[in-house]
């Protein structure tokens, strides 16, 4: 029988939920204000974020122009080769992401973010969708100078051939597209009052979904015991339509201070299930899909199990608590 303060344990599978790990004072901020960070990947601590996977298509790309008969893929290589040579590449500071482990008990993680103090695990329904929150009123859409996009949970690759097989996956689509283009694809002046037919044009609105989602899921092997998985928004604002920029930023982003500097995040919170998990805003908290929350190794088990327990219940969120099994000291 489980221990009554801490729920039905023997219904929730650990293995089904992702885990993000925080400490005490971001546990409690989570649970009071329904919200989660998604921080700039600009000032994570991965200084290769997104660009390692640029970097990789970029390469691949290169690989395989010596087999494209079309010449397609070796004029794009000749592009990429001299944006790299330029100091051009994706921008890291348009892509926000919320990071968890697919490991509810890893010292690894415990000793990370809690350090010699208890610390704790929020276990998330990765199905379960979330919204922005911010003004939901704002225009979204490229056409109004604003672009939001939301990439659901997903497992990030670590092993080259992982992510080799992920590049692949988005750049066989190249060609055909590219070709279909024409006049972009063959460096002449484009027209924008003769865009692509509605069929190309979601062809191309796929790929770049796929491209952005793949920059999101290539991390360096380094960080491979973190076992992550990882939400992903991409915020992109430009364009000269209403609202402006500072607007738009000051209506969707909130700022910290890091030991990289002042970050920008995005606050995500529960999502209308209705609604669908990509594109949305809200104004007001919702509750999260918070489905257990896990401790650290503690000397206080017994104790900070039954407060763990009442702060959740406070809060709205009645779920089981799950006590490390790992016998470690601190």
């Amino acid at each position: 029988m489980p221990d009554p303060m801490t729920g039905n344990v023997d219904a929730v599978d650990p293995d089904d939920l992702v885990w993000h790990y925080t400490d005490g004072h971001g546990l409690i901020s989570i649970l009071s204000g329904h919200a989660l960070w998604a921080t700039s990947s600009a000032f994570l601590n991965d200084r290769q974020e997104i660009a390692l996977g640029g970097d990789l298509v970029a390469r691949r790309i290169r690989e395989l122009a010596d087999g494209d008969d079309s010449g397609v893929l070796a004029r794009l290589a000749a592009k990429v080769t001299t944006s790299t040579e330029h100091g051009e590449g994706p921008g890291t500071a348009d892509f926000y992401i919320l990071s968890a482990s697919r490991h509810h008990d890893s010292l690894a993680m415990w000793r990370l973010y809690g350090g010699a103090a208890e610390s704790y695990a929020i276990g998330l329904d990765p199905a379960a969708p979330l919204a922005v929150l911010g003004d939901a009123d704002l225009p979204v859409g490229r056409e109004n100078g604003l672009y939001l996009h939301h990439e659901p949970w997903q497992p990030v690759r670590y092993q080259e051939a992982e992510q080799i097989a992920l590049v692949d996956g988005v750049v066989q689509a190249l060609p055909g597209i590219l070709e279909r283009l024409g006049p972009v694809a063959r460096d002449q002046a484009f027209d924008p009052q003769q865009p692509p037919s509605p069929e190309l044009g979601h062809q191309i609105e796929r790929l770049l979904d796929d491209i952005q989602e793949m920059l999101f899921l290539i991390k360096h092997p380094g960080f491979v015991d973190e076992r992550e998985s990882r939400y992903g928004v991409v915020l992109v604002t430009g364009g000269r339509e209403r609202p402006s920029i500072p607007e738009i930023e000051a209506r969707l982003l909130s700022y910290r201070p890091t030991a990289y500097g002042i970050a920008p995040f995005v606050r995500l919170t529960g999502g209308d299930p209705a609604g669908g998990p990509r594109g949305q805003v809200r104004p007001d908290p919702s509750p999260l899909p918070v489905r257990a929350v896990a401790i650290s190794p503690s000397p206080n088990g017994p104790e900070s199990t039954a407060s763990l327990r009442r702060l959740l219940v406070r809060h709205g969120y009645d779920v089981p608590v799950l006590r490390s099994g790992i016998p470690f000291r601190g």
